[in-house]
Formats: structure tokens, C-alpha cells, sequence
């Protein structure tokens, strides 16, 4: 399957990169690779979310990206992946335009609701 990459974007210090849009794939693969604990489920599914964007970074100045992306950031200034991050949660996250398209679907489906357990 062919993915659309988008870039270059420009980031803070003038890396360029390109990247693509997440699949469930990405999500699940990087599942599998990484240790969660119960006593720190918080800070890592924040974990998660990050290497899931670092695995649809396709490109840095032109070469493709590492696939080590659990490092991919490590020499990255931290203004560079926080744009990078709201860029990519901007793009394919819950941002403000989806969560009011998410509450109009629930209302609308809501309001449709029928009884289907025999009850009157």
C-alpha cells in the first residue's frame, strides 16, 4: 500500500523533513516493541504517541529516515520535535474541528436511538 508523504516541513532549526499520515500499523507495531507498565501507563502512552509520529518521519534533509525511531529524536532540539508534534497531532489527532464533528455524530446517533431489548 502507498502512503502520502507530506513535506517538506520545515522545522524550527531548519531541518527539513518529510512524513506520512499514521495507519493502525504504526500504532500496533510500535505496541509490540514497547514495554508498558502499570505503574507508569500515563507517561507511556505519551511514549507511544511519540514514537508513533517518530515512525512516519520518511525523511530528515533529504535521507531516509532512520528506522531506529525510537531514537529518531535523540539529537533533535526539543523546539524542533514540539513542532513536529503539534503539526502531526494537528494534522491527524483529535484537534478542536474533529471534536466537534465527534459530538455532532454522537448527538445525531443519540437522538436516532431506538429500544431494541423488548422493553416498552
Amino acid at each position: 500500500m502507498s502512503r502520502h508523504v507530506y513535506g517538506p516541513l520545515d522545522l524550527p532549526s531548519g531541518t527539513k523533513i518529510k512524513f506520512h499520515a499514521p495507519l493502525g500499523s504504526d500504532r500496533s507495531n510500535v505496541l509490540m516493541m514497547t514495554q508498558i507498565t502499570a505503574e507508569r501507563a500515563i507517561s507511556d502512552a505519551m511514549l507511544i504517541d511519540d514514537y508513533v509520529a517518530a515512525k512516519c518521519v520518511a525523511e530528515v534533509d533529504g535521507r531516509n529516515a532512520d528506522s531506529d525511531y525510537k531514537n529518531l529524536f535523540n539529537n533533535w532540539p526539543q523546539q524542533d520535535i514540539l513542532f513536529y508534534r503539534a503539526v502531526f497531532d494537528q494534522m491527524f489527532g483529535m484537534n478542536e474541528k474533529n471534536r466537534a464533528r465527534v459530538q455532532e455524530s454522537a448527538d445525531f446517533l443519540l437522538k436516532g436511538q431506538t429500544c431494541t431489548d423488548g422493553s416498552s
